[in-house]
Protein backbone atom coordinates (compact mmCIF):
# COMPACT_ATOMS: atom_id res chain seq x y z
CA UNK A 1 0.00 0.00 0.00
CA UNK A 2 2.56 2.14 1.12
CA UNK A 3 4.42 1.62 -2.44
CA UNK A 4 1.11 2.53 -4.52
CA UNK A 5 0.70 5.96 -2.40
CA UNK A 6 4.49 6.51 -2.93
CA UNK A 7 3.54 6.11 -7.37
CA UNK A 8 0.65 8.16 -6.83
CA UNK A 9 2.46 10.93 -4.94
CA UNK A 10 5.24 10.61 -7.83
CA UNK A 11 2.63 10.95 -10.65
CA UNK A 12 0.86 14.05 -9.28
CA UNK A 13 4.48 15.42 -8.74
CA UNK A 14 5.05 14.93 -12.40
CA UNK A 15 1.50 16.12 -13.21
CA UNK A 16 2.34 19.37 -11.31
CA UNK A 17 5.95 19.70 -13.30
CA UNK A 18 4.02 19.31 -16.93
CA UNK A 19 0.80 21.15 -15.92
CA UNK A 20 2.63 24.62 -16.73
CA UNK A 21 3.69 23.74 -19.97
CA UNK A 22 0.60 21.48 -21.24
CA UNK A 23 -1.34 24.51 -20.66
CA UNK A 24 0.81 26.99 -22.19
CA UNK A 25 0.47 24.66 -25.67
CA UNK A 26 -2.86 24.11 -25.20
CA UNK A 27 -2.89 28.56 -25.25
CA UNK A 28 -0.29 28.97 -28.04
CA UNK A 29 -3.00 26.32 -30.01
CA UNK A 30 -6.13 28.59 -28.85
CA UNK A 31 -4.10 31.86 -30.43
CA UNK A 32 -5.19 32.42 -33.80
CA UNK A 33 -4.30 36.05 -33.70
CA UNK A 34 -1.81 38.52 -33.14
CA UNK A 35 -2.66 42.31 -33.57
CA UNK A 36 0.59 44.34 -34.12
CA UNK A 37 1.18 48.29 -34.00
CA UNK A 38 3.61 48.76 -36.04
CA UNK A 39 4.89 52.13 -38.01
CA UNK A 40 7.42 50.55 -40.37
CA UNK A 41 6.79 51.29 -44.14
CA UNK A 42 3.73 49.50 -45.88
CA UNK A 43 5.97 47.05 -47.89
CA UNK A 44 7.89 45.60 -45.07
CA UNK A 45 4.72 45.34 -43.07
CA UNK A 46 3.11 43.25 -45.73
CA UNK A 47 5.78 40.64 -45.96
CA UNK A 48 6.41 40.33 -42.34
CA UNK A 49 2.39 39.50 -41.91
CA UNK A 50 2.47 37.39 -45.01
CA UNK A 51 6.04 35.15 -43.69
CA UNK A 52 4.65 35.15 -39.84
CA UNK A 53 0.71 33.34 -41.13
CA UNK A 54 2.73 30.84 -43.61
CA UNK A 55 5.02 29.85 -40.81
CA UNK A 56 1.94 29.25 -38.11
CA UNK A 57 -0.95 28.27 -40.04
CA UNK A 58 -4.47 29.05 -39.15
CA UNK A 59 -3.20 32.58 -37.19
CA UNK A 60 -4.51 35.87 -38.72
CA UNK A 61 -2.19 38.93 -38.09
CA UNK A 62 -3.29 42.58 -38.33
CA UNK A 63 -0.81 45.00 -38.54
CA UNK A 64 -2.29 48.48 -37.46
CA UNK A 65 -0.47 51.97 -38.54
CA UNK A 66 -1.50 54.62 -36.00
CA UNK A 67 0.46 57.35 -37.79
CA UNK A 68 3.62 57.61 -36.15
CA UNK A 69 5.89 56.59 -32.95
CA UNK A 70 4.11 58.84 -30.65
CA UNK A 71 0.73 58.34 -32.38
CA UNK A 72 1.08 54.63 -30.97
CA UNK A 73 2.12 55.07 -27.54
CA UNK A 74 -0.49 57.62 -27.22
CA UNK A 75 -2.73 54.69 -28.25
CA UNK A 76 -1.59 52.21 -26.21
CA UNK A 77 -1.50 54.74 -23.03
CA UNK A 78 -5.51 54.98 -23.75
CA UNK A 79 -6.03 51.08 -24.13
CA UNK A 80 -3.84 50.78 -21.02
CA UNK A 81 -7.12 48.90 -19.61
CA UNK A 82 -8.20 46.98 -22.29
CA UNK A 83 -5.02 46.25 -24.15
CA UNK A 84 -6.07 45.88 -27.98
CA UNK A 85 -2.52 45.04 -29.31
CA UNK A 86 -0.25 42.39 -28.81
CA UNK A 87 3.03 43.88 -29.92
CA UNK A 88 4.72 47.44 -30.55
CA UNK A 89 7.04 47.38 -33.41
CA UNK A 90 9.16 50.35 -34.86
CA UNK A 91 10.65 53.44 -33.42
CA UNK A 92 13.68 54.15 -31.80
CA UNK A 93 14.58 52.68 -28.29
CA UNK A 94 14.06 55.93 -26.35
CA UNK A 95 10.18 55.57 -27.03
CA UNK A 96 10.17 51.83 -25.56
CA UNK A 97 11.92 53.20 -22.51
CA UNK A 98 9.10 55.57 -21.79
CA UNK A 99 6.58 52.64 -22.97
CA UNK A 100 8.33 50.62 -19.95
CA UNK A 101 8.10 53.59 -17.61
CA UNK A 102 4.39 53.84 -18.64
CA UNK A 103 3.87 50.07 -17.82
CA UNK A 104 2.75 49.62 -21.77
CA UNK A 105 5.36 46.82 -22.11
CA UNK A 106 5.99 43.46 -20.50
CA UNK A 107 9.22 41.44 -20.37
CA UNK A 108 10.36 38.65 -22.42
CA UNK A 109 13.74 37.47 -23.77
CA UNK A 110 14.46 36.45 -27.34
CA UNK A 111 15.46 32.62 -27.99
CA UNK A 112 16.24 33.90 -31.72
CA UNK A 113 19.37 31.98 -32.68
CA UNK A 114 22.36 33.90 -32.84
CA UNK A 115 20.70 37.23 -31.29
CA UNK A 116 22.73 38.88 -28.34
CA UNK A 117 21.33 40.97 -25.66
CA UNK A 118 24.83 43.35 -26.59
CA UNK A 119 27.13 43.78 -29.58
CA UNK A 120 30.14 45.11 -30.08
CA UNK A 121 30.76 48.02 -32.92
CA UNK A 122 33.73 49.41 -33.09
CA UNK A 123 34.95 48.56 -29.91
CA UNK A 124 31.38 50.38 -28.85
CA UNK A 125 28.89 48.07 -26.71
CA UNK A 126 25.68 48.32 -28.31
CA UNK A 127 22.72 47.55 -26.08
CA UNK A 128 20.20 45.06 -28.41
CA UNK A 129 18.13 44.46 -25.32
CA UNK A 130 16.70 46.47 -22.64
CA UNK A 131 18.56 45.07 -19.21
CA UNK A 132 15.28 43.89 -17.88
CA UNK A 133 13.74 42.66 -21.28
CA UNK A 134 11.22 44.77 -21.84
CA UNK A 135 12.03 45.62 -25.63
CA UNK A 136 14.78 44.47 -27.93
CA UNK A 137 16.27 46.48 -30.96
CA UNK A 138 15.85 44.47 -34.74
CA UNK A 139 17.83 46.75 -37.24
CA UNK A 140 19.55 50.04 -37.13
CA UNK A 141 19.87 52.77 -39.53
CA UNK A 142 22.76 56.37 -39.11
CA UNK A 143 22.14 59.69 -38.76
CA UNK A 144 23.72 62.02 -41.23
CA UNK A 145 23.24 63.88 -44.40
CA UNK A 146 21.32 63.46 -47.77
CA UNK A 147 22.49 65.27 -50.54
CA UNK A 148 21.27 66.05 -54.46
CA UNK A 149 24.07 65.56 -56.47
CA UNK A 150 22.50 67.58 -59.84
CA UNK A 151 21.82 70.36 -57.05
CA UNK A 152 24.98 70.95 -55.60
CA UNK A 153 26.98 70.65 -58.81
CA UNK A 154 24.20 73.18 -60.31
CA UNK A 155 24.77 75.94 -58.02
CA UNK A 156 28.39 75.12 -57.47
CA UNK A 157 27.92 74.40 -53.70
CA UNK A 158 30.44 72.87 -51.37
CA UNK A 159 29.63 69.09 -49.68
CA UNK A 160 29.23 69.48 -46.49
CA UNK A 161 31.45 67.17 -43.79
CA UNK A 162 30.21 68.12 -40.64
CA UNK A 163 26.41 68.74 -39.21
CA UNK A 164 27.70 72.25 -38.47
CA UNK A 165 29.01 72.80 -41.89
CA UNK A 166 24.79 73.14 -42.63
CA UNK A 167 25.10 76.23 -41.30
CA UNK A 168 27.16 77.88 -44.20
CA UNK A 169 25.34 81.07 -45.31
CA UNK A 170 25.52 80.02 -48.22
CA UNK A 171 22.66 76.97 -48.07
CA UNK A 172 20.36 79.52 -47.22
CA UNK A 173 16.92 78.00 -48.42
CA UNK A 174 18.52 74.58 -49.55
CA UNK A 175 18.38 72.46 -46.04
CA UNK A 176 15.71 70.68 -45.36
CA UNK A 177 14.57 68.47 -42.16
CA UNK A 178 11.74 66.60 -40.49
CA UNK A 179 10.05 68.28 -37.54
CA UNK A 180 10.96 67.03 -34.12
CA UNK A 181 7.48 67.77 -32.83
CA UNK A 182 6.31 64.93 -35.17
CA UNK A 183 9.10 63.02 -36.02
CA UNK A 184 11.12 60.81 -34.37
CA UNK A 185 13.94 61.03 -37.11
CA UNK A 186 13.92 64.41 -36.59
CA UNK A 187 14.85 63.74 -32.62
CA UNK A 188 17.27 61.08 -33.29
CA UNK A 189 19.41 63.62 -35.93
CA UNK A 190 19.08 66.37 -32.45
CA UNK A 191 19.97 63.59 -30.44
CA UNK A 192 23.45 63.24 -32.42
CA UNK A 193 23.99 66.77 -32.31
CA UNK A 194 23.24 67.25 -28.73
CA UNK A 195 26.12 64.27 -28.08
CA UNK A 196 28.67 66.21 -30.51
CA UNK A 197 28.26 69.53 -29.72
CA UNK A 198 27.15 69.79 -25.59
CA UNK A 199 26.79 72.92 -24.52
CA UNK A 200 26.79 74.36 -27.77
CA UNK A 201 24.29 72.40 -29.97
CA UNK A 202 21.89 75.16 -29.22
CA UNK A 203 24.34 77.42 -31.02
CA UNK A 204 24.92 75.65 -33.73
CA UNK A 205 21.13 75.11 -34.06
CA UNK A 206 20.58 79.06 -34.25
CA UNK A 207 22.74 79.05 -37.10
CA UNK A 208 21.43 76.16 -39.51
CA UNK A 209 17.83 76.71 -38.59
CA UNK A 210 18.20 79.92 -40.19
CA UNK A 211 18.62 77.81 -43.62
CA UNK A 212 15.87 75.98 -43.00
CA UNK A 213 12.74 77.08 -45.06
CA UNK A 214 10.23 75.41 -42.70
CA UNK A 215 10.17 72.04 -40.61
CA UNK A 216 8.58 69.07 -42.56
CA UNK A 217 5.43 67.45 -40.35
CA UNK A 218 6.33 64.23 -42.81
CA UNK A 219 9.41 62.29 -42.04
CA UNK A 220 9.10 60.39 -45.51
CA UNK A 221 8.52 63.62 -47.37
CA UNK A 222 12.45 64.71 -46.51
CA UNK A 223 13.88 62.43 -48.30
CA UNK A 224 11.76 62.99 -51.50
CA UNK A 225 11.85 66.68 -51.55
CA UNK A 226 15.91 66.06 -52.14
CA UNK A 227 15.28 63.89 -54.66
CA UNK A 228 13.01 65.82 -56.74
CA UNK A 229 15.93 68.51 -56.40
CA UNK A 230 13.61 71.08 -54.46
CA UNK A 231 16.53 71.13 -51.74
CA UNK A 232 20.27 69.98 -51.84
CA UNK A 233 20.20 68.49 -48.58
CA UNK A 234 17.89 67.08 -45.77
CA UNK A 235 19.04 65.88 -42.38
CA UNK A 236 18.12 61.76 -41.92
CA UNK A 237 18.44 58.63 -41.61
CA UNK A 238 20.92 56.30 -43.85
CA UNK A 239 18.12 54.00 -44.93
CA UNK A 240 16.01 56.32 -47.14
CA UNK A 241 18.82 58.05 -48.63
CA UNK A 242 20.70 54.91 -49.57
CA UNK A 243 17.07 53.11 -51.15
CA UNK A 244 16.75 56.31 -53.47
CA UNK A 245 20.52 56.49 -54.49
CA UNK A 246 19.97 52.41 -55.27
CA UNK A 247 16.59 53.29 -57.52
CA UNK A 248 18.78 55.12 -59.32
CA UNK A 249 17.89 59.02 -58.41
CA UNK A 250 21.08 60.97 -58.02
CA UNK A 251 21.55 61.37 -54.51
CA UNK A 252 23.74 59.99 -51.64
CA UNK A 253 24.43 60.15 -48.05
CA UNK A 254 27.22 61.72 -45.97
CA UNK A 255 28.21 60.21 -42.91
CA UNK A 256 29.35 63.67 -41.00
CA UNK A 257 33.03 63.45 -39.69
CA UNK A 258 31.72 65.13 -36.32
CA UNK A 259 29.57 61.53 -35.78
CA UNK A 260 26.65 59.59 -36.97
CA UNK A 261 24.50 58.38 -34.40
CA UNK A 262 22.89 54.51 -34.59
CA UNK A 263 19.16 54.64 -35.18
CA UNK A 264 17.11 51.45 -33.83
CA UNK A 265 14.23 50.04 -34.47
CA UNK A 266 12.56 48.17 -31.76
CA UNK A 267 9.83 45.93 -30.46
CA UNK A 268 8.17 44.72 -27.30
CA UNK A 269 5.38 42.96 -25.93
CA UNK A 270 2.26 44.81 -24.61
CA UNK A 271 1.57 44.78 -21.50
CA UNK A 272 -2.09 42.32 -21.02
CA UNK A 273 -1.59 41.29 -24.04
CA UNK A 274 -4.32 39.11 -24.99
CA UNK A 275 -1.77 36.61 -27.62
CA UNK A 276 0.81 36.01 -25.60
CA UNK A 277 2.46 33.15 -26.65
CA UNK A 278 2.09 34.49 -30.15
CA UNK A 279 3.47 37.33 -29.66
CA UNK A 280 6.74 36.04 -28.04
CA UNK A 281 6.88 33.98 -31.31
CA UNK A 282 6.27 37.21 -33.47
CA UNK A 283 9.59 38.79 -31.71
CA UNK A 284 11.57 35.58 -32.44
CA UNK A 285 10.74 35.67 -36.09
CA UNK A 286 11.39 39.91 -36.17
CA UNK A 287 15.23 38.62 -35.25
CA UNK A 288 14.94 35.46 -37.23
CA UNK A 289 17.90 35.35 -40.31
CA UNK A 290 15.14 35.51 -42.63
CA UNK A 291 13.41 38.50 -41.60
CA UNK A 292 17.15 40.02 -40.95
CA UNK A 293 18.41 39.57 -44.45
CA UNK A 294 14.53 40.84 -46.02
CA UNK A 295 15.39 43.88 -43.53
CA UNK A 296 18.48 43.87 -45.26
CA UNK A 297 16.77 44.31 -49.24
CA UNK A 298 15.81 47.55 -47.77
CA UNK A 299 19.12 48.81 -46.72
CA UNK A 300 17.97 48.46 -42.65
CA UNK A 301 21.10 46.84 -41.21
CA UNK A 302 21.26 43.46 -39.55
CA UNK A 303 21.40 43.40 -35.55
CA UNK A 304 23.62 39.94 -36.26
CA UNK A 305 27.02 40.10 -37.77
CA UNK A 306 28.14 37.67 -40.40
CA UNK A 307 24.81 37.61 -42.17
CA UNK A 308 25.91 39.75 -45.24
CA UNK A 309 29.65 39.63 -46.94
CA UNK A 310 31.43 43.24 -45.51
CA UNK A 311 30.95 44.54 -48.84
CA UNK A 312 27.47 45.30 -48.57
CA UNK A 313 25.89 48.67 -48.08
CA UNK A 314 23.99 46.93 -45.31
CA UNK A 315 26.27 44.98 -43.50
CA UNK A 316 27.56 46.45 -40.38
CA UNK A 317 30.89 45.85 -41.20
CA UNK A 318 30.79 48.18 -44.38
CA UNK A 319 28.45 51.50 -42.92
CA UNK A 320 31.16 50.66 -39.52
CA UNK A 321 34.10 51.40 -42.42
CA UNK A 322 32.21 54.86 -43.38
CA UNK A 323 31.65 56.21 -40.12
CA UNK A 324 34.95 58.20 -38.40
CA UNK A 325 32.80 59.29 -35.09
CA UNK A 326 30.62 56.11 -34.20
CA UNK A 327 27.77 57.77 -31.68
CA UNK A 328 25.71 55.10 -29.83
CA UNK A 329 21.79 56.11 -28.63
CA UNK A 330 21.34 57.25 -25.06
CA UNK A 331 17.92 56.88 -24.09
CA UNK A 332 17.83 58.23 -21.04
CA UNK A 333 19.60 61.42 -21.94
CA UNK A 334 16.88 61.75 -24.89
CA UNK A 335 13.95 61.60 -22.26
CA UNK A 336 15.95 64.06 -20.46
CA UNK A 337 16.36 66.14 -23.18
CA UNK A 338 12.80 65.99 -24.83
CA UNK A 339 11.15 69.32 -23.25
CA UNK A 340 14.24 71.16 -24.32
CA UNK A 341 13.97 69.91 -27.64
CA UNK A 342 9.92 70.92 -28.03
CA UNK A 343 10.42 74.21 -26.60
CA UNK A 344 13.58 75.31 -28.92
CA UNK A 345 11.84 73.62 -31.84
CA UNK A 346 8.21 74.92 -30.74
CA UNK A 347 9.77 78.30 -31.08
CA UNK A 348 12.03 77.61 -34.33
CA UNK A 349 8.57 77.04 -35.69
CA UNK A 350 6.69 79.73 -34.42
CA UNK A 351 9.12 82.02 -36.24
CA UNK A 352 8.72 80.43 -39.41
Amino acid sequence: MKSLYSKLAALLVLAALFAPVANRGLLQAQEKELVVYSTIFAEYADKMKAEFEKLNPGVKVYIINPGGTEAMIKKLEAEKGNPQADVMHSGDSSNYLYAKKQGLLQPYAPTAPGFKPVMDIGGKQLALSDKDNYYHVFNMMFTGIMVNEDVVKEKKLPLPKNFKDLANPVYKGLVMSANPLKSSTAVTNIMATYQMYGDKVWEIWDAINKNIPYYSNSSSSIYTLVEKGEFAFTIGLSRPALVSRKNGNPVNFIFPEDGSMISDNAMGIVAGAKHPNLARKFIDFILSDQMQLFGAEYLYIPVKKGLLPPTNPASLEYVSSQIKTLLLPNPGLEERARAEIQAKFGEYIRQK
